[in-house]
């Protein structure tokens, strides 16, 4: 694994993450009943309880990923012990998480405090003891890739509208690396543990690049588009800028489930309960209801975008662009994410938010 140094992490230094994360709770919260189910199911397990969340972030979004589990556990397994892990890359805010799990909003309250620990890593690795996991969740955060992908595409920032050739390659990239993020989860799952998955997804889409709709296209071509005014203006230097994408990707179905098909180790360790990229999440865009006040949407928006992407583009494409020094590259943020909340502004929901969610249960034999 090579997600070792500091400029090649791509969510590393993601910023006020929790204030801008509305869209990672809403997930979390509209899967809190599977959660809840699935760890009754595990009630009967011997040993310890635990619940790890990998690629856990820095927010709320952490504590009700876990809070469900807790409460069923409490309900049928009292006499139990249960721990919790939250398993993360060095560069996540986890003074931030531990803040929020032991304060107001968190749930390791007085009376019914589980043990807390962290696995500081990568889930491209191994991060916590084998056998020592009943219930794995992973919200929002296996799309990325195990390392930046550079190649060359000066239309596109992201692997959707990518050439076909260039597609293609770094499909076969996320493949690989979804194979060996599943194949981790297997050593580190009880017998008869789940491993439960949820993240943005693709559906077959004639009409779009590559034959898919991909959730967050509009987001995406927003920023495609600041970067290649940026690039015109000389702002950006034209070969890092014609290199850089984005280094995740969003499953379809068929692509999530094609490891299980064509791997006999991954056959071999799981039971497959689901794979499913459901419908679009309804009204398509996650900040419509400020639509009408064109200002306060396209802050919304801009917010959003700097939390999840600010660290991706200041290692990758600013820092390459200019001398790297820090006041060049916040020089070069800065004005990236004027023109981001400016074409929001001007054009709002052409380029909203869109969702398509995949969501994964394997039970580990």
């Amino acid at each position: 694994m090579v997600q070792k140094t500091a400029p090649d992490r791509a969510t590393e230094g993601m910023v006020d993450y929790d204030d801008n994360s509305l869209a990672q709770r809403q997930d979390t919260l509209r899967n809190s009943d599977v959660i809840f189910e699935l760890a009754n199911r595990l009630s009967d397990l011997s040993g310890v309880l635990n619940i790890t969340d990998y690629g856990c972030g820095p927010g709320q979004s952490a504590v009700e990923t876990v809070r469900p589990a807790l409460e069923a556990w409490r309900k049928s397994s009292a006499n139990k012990q249960v721990t919790v892990c939250h398993a993360d890359q060095p560069g996540n805010d986890w003074n931030a998480l531990i803040g929020i799990v032991f304060g107001k909003t968190g749930y390791a309250d007085a009376e019914h405090a589980p043990q807390v620990t962290t696995s500081v890593g990568t889930f491209f690795d191994q991060m916590v003891p084998s056998g020592s996991v009943s219930l794995a969740t992973c919200f929002a955060a296996s799309h990325w890739l195990s390392s930046p992908f550079r190649i060359n595409a000066p239309n596109s920032v992201w692997f959707a509208d990518l050439p076909e050739q260039a597609h293609l390659q770094m499909r076969k990239k996320a493949l690989q690396d979804w194979s060996t993020f599943l194949k981790r989860r297997a050593k580190e799952l009880q017998t008869g543990g789940f491993l439960f998955v949820s993240t943005l997804g693709a559906v077959p889409s004639p009409d779009d690049p590559n034959g898919k709709a991909v959730s967050g296209r509009g987001v995406y071509r927003a920023f495609q588009k600041v970067t290649a005014s940026m690039k015109k203006d000389g702002l950006l230097d034209a070969k890092t800028a014609d290199e850089f994408v984005f280094s995740f990707w969003f499953l379809s179905e068929e692509e999530a489930r094609s490891p299980f098909e064509t791997d006999e180790e991954l056959a071999a360790a799981y039971e497959i309960e689901l794979v499913k990229v459901g419908n679009k999440v309804e009204g398509g865009d996650v900040f419509g209801a400020y639509i009408q006040d064109p200002a306060d949407y396209a802050r919304r928006y801009c917010g959003f975008a700097h939390a999840f992407a600010s660290s991706t583009l200041r290692n990758q494409l600013f820092a390459p662009s200019c001398s790297g020094k820090r006041e060049e590259i916040d020089r070069l943020e800065t004005e990236f994410f004027r023109r981001v909340e400016a074409l929001y502004e001007e054009k709002t929901n052409t380029y909203a938010f869109e969702q398509w969610h995949l969501r994964v249960i394997l039970k580990r034999k």
